[in-house]
């Protein structure tokens, strides 16, 4: 089975008053991610995976896009960025209060159909989120690369080679641009959620070779929603993702959530079990995607607990200190009166 990659690709939109967006991509135009987090539910009856992504740029680019390729054509809905920011708080690190004395020291429009290439396919097309999204069905990829630069998207060489293992096994390729809501430069997007049916769960991972202009650490997290605590494995290889959190939610957290991510509280399975990921790597080591599977570890795990120190008096060295102080006075005068 070939696997689900997210690429950017970035786009460029000339706005003139005789015509709509007449997209033209810019050369030496580079689109860094700074944050990534993606929501990932698993229902292994029916091999049902959501898959909600969010992140954040770097680029100089006024618009841009992204590819995703899917085992089967998937559903598109919007989703709500307040499900990213309920998993935070529920997996936050405990706060442990302490007592501690005190201390001495101070301290565009839509696409034209008509312009498809040969042997390209548009399964369907639809406004979501704040983007213009379209699901392809492309015969090869050079078809498939014909098309996408009559839409606006870049496609250089290391796109081509990422793009045809997926094309030959017959993916679909959901393609998403910013959707201007006017010849402004205010663009507002949400979290976008894609359903598919697909043999086993995955993030996608891997990504085109190309020089890496940001230098600064990148950080994907990954909140897993299955029956049971999850592990990631990169391809067949060691991935460098660690588990930070991972527990049992209760029926309202999980309704709590099913609602902020606009899907039915049925939603399978019944009982979820939670697992975050964290990775840091920058660039992302190899070519291929992570793959989940059910861990042989089902412990709980949980972040360190943060310590909140509340002070509340003085410490022993304070007393020592007024000891070593007022004691001498003391027994320098009971000596005076002794001999007096």
């Amino acid at each position: 089975m070939q696997k689900l990659l997210l690429l950017l690709v970035t786009i460029w939109s000339l706005i003139e008053t005789t015509q709509a967006c007449a997209p033209a991509p810019p050369p030496n135009v580079q689109v860094d991610i700074a944050t990534e987090s993606a929501i990932i539910i698993w229902d292994p009856t029916t091999k049902t995976q959501h898959f909600i992504r969010r992140a954040s740029f770097v680029t100089p680019a006024k618009d841009f896009g992204f590819l995703v390729p899917t085992p089967t054509k998937p559903t598109l809905a919007e989703a709500s960025d307040d499900a990213f920011v309920y998993l935070r708080e529920l997996t936050k690190p405990r706060v442990i209060t302490q007592s501690r004395p005190m201390r001495l020291a101070c301290s565009c429009t839509a696409m034209d159909k008509s312009m498809g290439a040969q042997g390209v396919t548009v399964l369907e097309e639809k406004r979501v989120a704040g983007y213009d999204a379209v699901i392809l069905q492309a015969s090869d990829s050079n078809s498939l690369q014909t098309w996408l630069q009559q839409h606006g998207y870049t496609f250089p060489k290391n796109l081509v080679d990422w793009v045809n293992p997926y094309v030959e096994a017959g993916w679909k390729i959901s393609a998403f641009k910013i959707a201007k809501t006017d010849e402004t430069n205010k663009v507002s997007t949400s979290a976008v959620r894609m359903t598919f049916e697909t043999p086993k769960p995955f993030f996608p991972y891997r990504e085109p070779v190309q020089e890496v202009h940001n230098e600064q650490q990148r950080l994907l997290r990954i909140f897993f929603l299955a029956k049971k605590r999850m592990q990631g494995t990169l391809g067949k290889k060691l991935w460098p993702g660690k588990v930070v959190w991972a527990n049992k939610l209760n029926k309202g957290s999980k309704e709590l959530l099913l609602q902020r991510l606009n899907l039915p509280l049925t939603t399978p399975p019944v009982n979820w079990f939670l697992t975050e990921f964290e990775d840091y790597s920058s660039p992302r080591p190899g070519s291929d995607d992570v793959y989940f599977s059910i861990s042989k570890n089902q412990s709980p795990v949980e972040r360190p607990p943060i310590t909140q120190y509340v002070y509340t008096g003085h410490d022993a060295g304070f007393y020592l200190v007024i000891l070593f102080i007022v004691f001498p006075k003391i027994m320098r005068r009971r000596r005076r009166q002794k001999h007096s």
